[in-house]
């Protein structure tokens, strides 16, 4: 959406005419790209000289008449201002430079909350459909520029362009462009997957004569069978009907606002980098000495890392590595996604959240671009190892490893409600410790595992699985949880995965077979027959779990179903 106060000013004679000539006459200044762009908008008509309201301009035109025009400042609603918007409505926070700009903007009420004017705004955004409107300088303007990257450097391709400005305004109102909410480092913006959809429409246009232009009726009469004059001049519809060129133009009509499901950020750290090289040099060792294999005290002889257990554990959660039993030993093993990503290296969360917000029809702030750009995913658009990542994100299936910090966070972090990063951090650091840096982090890490979504205003929900993630950690022993280093891992999860899906057969073991430290030597068995495990990795497992409380005696506990359950509903909905 896009609408300057010259827009305004236009509405508001509007009342007084709605001949064309006679509003240019009183407002000369850049009224035929104004008026054109309230075409685009959805808010007015425009036939034989005349300007007619729709039916949202008339909703516009209610707010008109609340404002005070002259006061407002040369831009009164862009996607910036909409994202504060929406952030704002959706959390009830944002940032007081922010506030500043709604304030100018006279949506704020006495009490700094979204008056009638921000909430209509945002109705009439959120209901409305903006026209298609495509012109060959349009086109070439999408064509050029990257698809995401800074404010900066769209403005700087924006000043060496013609009719720049009212590119990026057309843009805007057609939702192929948005310009996020400013941060400590700037602005950042992306175009959408209606742009990426307008760019093929290349392919069926040799030469632009003339403006290609779709509505919503138009669309209607096409599908019904019908056409007119201007559809066939157009080249939407010929004889044999609705042509390739319409279809493409229908399709990229509606698909401007939709959001997508966003992809999980991955993230893989240098450590997880130097283990993996580590193992696949193990793994060229073992062809030629079978007998070396990649245990983990092989794996700590050679690579220089500080925790080699946390390292095995987040990588076999992201199925980078998976373990077997072989010749009476624990190893681990490079699977192929692991193969692939070694030779991409260090991602972040912050990072990965710049194209997973961008895909989605989202768009993400300045912080996530520059690390984007730093770790090699967004270049012109997004590079390959951006579109590997996605790919490879998408793929896996991953296994709770449940650190000490992912276990505070998922306390402190309420059910559905939405609470600030910093208060999180305080609330982390209060409950176990640690400096601001290690929670920043194990926040992004959280957020990939799939637990929490941080926003755009620094503002941290849990997701569903975060909800049943905690529901089981407080089903369980908390305190045994937070000081037990490794008690939620991979391992451990499939161990209580396995159990879940053949409770029948456990029960009868619990039954009737003998108890020994914490296990039974049937369970074990049972267990071997699914999971490559050593009897000493299984026998440690079942004394962790019945320890934090997953598993009891002689049944699995509340919190073990609720999160295997977790899970299970994860991956059926994928």
């Amino acid at each position: 959406m896009f609408l300057k106060k010259r827009h305004l000013e236009i509405l508001r004679e509007m009342k007084k005419t709605d001949v064309q000539e006679e509003i240019r006459k009183k407002l000369p200044e850049d009224f035929k790209s104004r008026i054109l762009e309230l075409f685009i908008l959805g808010f007015v008509e425009l036939e034989d000289g005349k300007i007619t309201f729709t039916d949202a301009g008339k909703k516009l035109m209610e707010i008109v008449d609340k404002l005070n025009i002259e006061e407002l400042p040369d831009v009164f609603v862009d996607t910036e201002i909409i994202k504060i918007l929406q952030l704002f409505e959706e959390t009830n926070y944002i940032p007081e430079n922010w506030k500043v700009l709604l304030k100018e903007r006279q949506m704020l009420d006495e009490n700094e909350n979204l008056n009638e004017i921000g909430k209509e705004i945002l109705k009439i955004f959120t209901e409305t459909h903006p026209v298609l409107y495509l012109t060959k300088e349009i086109i070439d303007f999408i064509n050029k520029i990257p698809k995401i990257s800074t404010l900066e450097e769209l403005i700087t391709h924006k000043n060496t362009v013609e009719y720049g400005d009212n590119i990026v305004n057309a843009l805007q109102a057609m939702r192929m462009l948005y310009i996020s909410p400013r941060t400590e480092r700037g602005q950042a913006y992306t175009t959408t997957k209606t742009a990426d959809l307008a760019l093929k429409i290349l392919s069926y246009v040799k030469v632009f004569n003339r403006p290609l232009i779709l509505k919503g009726s138009d669309i209607e009469l096409l599908r019904s069978g019908g056409t007119s004059k201007e559809l066939d001049e157009m080249g939407f519809h010929d004889e044999s009907g609705v042509t390739e060129l319409g279809n493409a133009m229908i399709d990229t009509y509606e698909s401007m606002g939709i959001v997508e499901k966003k992809t999980l950020p991955i993230y893989v750290l240098d450590d997880e980098i130097k283990v993996l090289e580590g193992l696949l040099k193990l793994e060229e060792i073992n062809k030629h000495t079978p007998d070396i294999l990649p245990t983990y005290s092989e794996i700590q002889r050679r690579v220089d890392v500080e925790d080699l257990g946390e390292i095995l554990h987040t990588l076999e959660s992201k199925e980078l590595i998976e373990r077997k039993f072989m010749k009476n030993k624990d190893t681990y093993w490079v699977t192929n996604w692991g193969r692939t990503i070694v030779e991409l290296g260090v991602v972040t969360t912050e990072g990965m959240k710049a194209i997973t917000y961008a895909l989605s029809g989202d768009v993400p702030i300045a912080e996530w671009v520059l690390a984007g750009k730093e770790e090699g995913l967004i270049k012109k658009g997004v590079t390959q190892k951006g579109h590997t990542m996605i790919k490879f994100s998408k793929s896996i299936k991953r296994k709770p490893y449940l650190t000490k910090y992912d276990i505070a966070i998922l306390l402190k972090v309420p059910k559905g409600k939405y609470i600030h990063k910093d208060e999180v951090i305080k609330l982390v650091q209060d409950l176990v410790g640690g400096d601001e840096k290690a929670i920043i982090k194990a926040i992004g890490e959280a957020e990939s595992k799939g637990f929490i979504v941080e926003l755009q205003n620094k503002i941290i929900k849990l997701t569903d699985l975060g909800t049943d993630v905690k529901t089981a950690i407080e089903s369980a022993k908390i305190d045994e949880l937070l000081s037990t280093k490794f008690g939620i891992t991979p391992t451990t999860f499939n161990i209580l995965k396995v159990i879940y899906n053949n409770l029948d057969k456990f029960n009868k073991i619990w039954k009737e077979s003998r108890e020994e430290r914490g296990y039974k030597e049937d369970e074990v068995k049972l267990i071997k027959k699914y999971l490559s495990l050593s009897d000493e990795e299984i026998h440690k497992a079942l004394v962790i779990l019945r320890a934090l409380g997953f598993l009891g005696k002689k049944s699995i506990t509340k919190a073990g179903e609720i999160l295997v359950k977790a899970y299970e509903k994860l991956y059926s909905s994928s």
